[in-house]
């Protein structure tokens, strides 16, 4: 009995902290997207944000609107206004912190905005939520399994980025072609071919006589 109870208890305290440590998110104080902040400093902004531990929501919304070519001004405020006028953060949506890991739900939501994924029918039916759009990346293989919570680092969203990017390569192309593809005729049957009809020499009948050979006789 006593062993039973303290099982319980180890396990009550597990969960406690399994709770919290998917509740808690990591916080930066100068992020890559605060120290480089505008376009111009892109390449500096890259590689600040390879080597950090996680992905803010600065950061977060500071390549997304980079890989999507939108301004992505030199502030926090100007990004959120630009990411909610593209329908990526909801009106609804509660605070976020610039400085905050940015949860993988969060990303997901935006990155399916970019690709205008349509998804299966539970999008359809709850709309671009961070749940389905998490599945819905991992589904396109875009990153490997996750869940909406979780956080990335630097190096592993780069990475989701360049993925995203190739996929919104391909769906260009392929549309263009598309757009570019000659309409086909319609079936139906062929047209008869037509002949030019022969031309009688002027005062003769449609049949011609050949001239008798000179010296012989004629009938």
């Amino acid at each position: 009995m006593r062993s039973e109870c303290i099982t319980g208890a180890i396990l009550v305290a597990s969960l406690g902290l399994a709770g919290c440590g998917l509740m808690d998110r990591t916080t930066i104080e100068s992020p890559a997207a605060a120290q480089f902040p505008t376009a111009d400093e892109s390449l500096d902004f890259w590689d600040t944000l390879e080597n950090q531990a996680v992905t803010t929501n600065d950061d977060a919304l500071h390549g997304l609107l980079l890989l999507a070519e939108i301004s992505v001004g030199d502030s926090w405020e100007l990004r959120r206004e630009a990411a909610s006028q593209q329908g990526w953060i909801r009106a609804d949506s509660g605070p976020l912190n610039p400085n905050e890991s940015a949860e993988m739900g969060f990303i997901a939501v935006c990155i399916c905005q970019v690709l205008d994924v349509q998804g299966g029918l539970s999008m359809r039916l709850f709309g671009t939520t961070p749940r389905y759009c998490t599945r819905e990346v991992v589904h396109m293989g875009l990153i490997p399994g996750i869940t909406e919570h979780e956080a990335l680092s630097g190096a592993e969203f780069i990475a989701l980025l360049g993925a995203t990017e190739q996929r919104l390569l391909i769906d260009r192309a392929w549309a263009a072609r598309t757009a570019e593809a000659p309409s086909l005729p319609a079936e139906g049957p062929a047209p008869a071919a037509t002949q030019p009809a022969e031309t009688p020499v002027s005062g003769q009948g449609s049949e011609t006589t050949a001239p008798a050979e000179e010296g012989g006789p004629t009938s």
